[in-house]
């Protein structure tokens, strides 16, 4: 098959998911989308390379989760509702398995999030996928980093450190021996966006950022931002049993402020609506870890209050970055 073979039989499928806000999707030289009155268009894009965001031989199911929950959680941070989305996709050969794992699993996501794939681009080389998502939020009401004031708390939501704890698994080929393997394996290989999170912030969060390079590493970006610090409790960050199982307390915690690709949301809010944030949501937890300060300083306390002094500056406790 040439490029525009497997683009038919993969990815222009006669039942895939459109909707209304589409005019033209995918096969003409351009899309064309359609924007309802007083709102405003949310794009962010994300490359994933083979051995550096997903396993080498990952399969098809995999690469497309991570790539599409990536993608959609950079929505969730900005309270946006998916809108659509499209792929670049560069592989090394035409392997149906693979393609056919990938593309089930792109329409599954579309489906899903009510979000049609409008468009993209084929090559041969290097695995790699690049995906460019586009989400639609009512004009001016966009949830942004630079908004975090002074004693405001700061909130994560679900548990962090797991997503680290299945690629852990993944790399050292882990026995399941204490059932812990699938949650942990889960949130690493099928990462979940908070998008009904994000949507129902609005008009509450002063700040959001989703957590992808890890908790301290991304609450920092909000701090830089806003021009604030923080101060966070390290016991009170959510830790699973299953991670707790796997690597014991103190490497847990370590995980929860580190490690990556959890893809919660940490956002900060006023103390007065303490009460409206716990009501939220009652089927994922929001965790209140610490504080904005003022002044530039990210500090960490112990579990008797002690400021643990460069914790959070620790070369291993900076997140993931590239370069590096």
């Amino acid at each position: 098959m040439d490029e525009f073979e497997v683009i038919r039989r993969y990815f222009q499928r006669d039942n895939k998911f459109t909707n209304d806000l589409v005019s033209v999707d995918s096969g003409d030289d351009c899309a064309v989308l359609k924007l309802p009155p007083g709102e405003e268009f949310c794009v962010s894009t994300d490359t994933l390379i083979e051995g550096v965001h997903f396993p080498m031989q990952a399969s098809g199911t995999v690469a497309a989760a991570r790539a599409m929950g990536a993608n959609l959680s950079d929505l969730a941070a900005m309270g946006a509702t998916p809108h659509s989305y499209t792929v670049a996709l560069t592989i090394p050969e035409v392997n149906d398995s693979w393609l056919s794992e990938f593309s089930s699993t792109l329409a599954a996501v579309s489906q899903d999030n009510q979000m049609p794939l409008v468009g993209g681009n084929l090559a041969k080389g290097p695995l790699s996928i690049t995906v460019t998502i586009m989400g639609r939020v009512s004009a001016g009401e966009a949830l942004l980093r630079s908004g975090a004031h002074v004693d405001d708390d700061i909130y994560v939501s679900g548990c962090l450190g797991d997503a680290a704890g299945g690629l852990k698994m993944v790399l050292e080929n882990i026995e399941d021996t204490a059932g812990f393997r699938s949650p942990l394996l889960n949130r690493y290989q099928s990462p979940t966006a908070r998008i009904s999170l994000g949507q129902s912030l609005t008009g509450l969060a002063s700040a959001c950022i989703d957590v992808s390079d890890g908790f301290l590493a991304d609450l920092s970006h909000i701090l830089k931002s806003s021009s604030v610090g923080a101060c966070i409790e390290l016991e009170k960050l959510p830790v699973s049993s299953s991670l707790t199982n796997l690597l014991g307390h103190d490497a847990a915690l370590a995980a929860a402020a580190s490690g990556g690709d959890d893809y919660e949301l940490c956002f900060t809010a006023p103390k007065s609506l303490r009460k409206k944030i716990a009501n939220l949501n009652d089927d994922l937890v929001l965790t209140r870890v610490g504080h904005v300060t003022a002044g530039a300083d990210l500090i960490v306390h112990d579990a008797e209050g002690i400021a643990m002094t460069d914790y959070a500056t620790d070369a291993g406790l900076r997140g993931y970055t590239h370069f590096k």
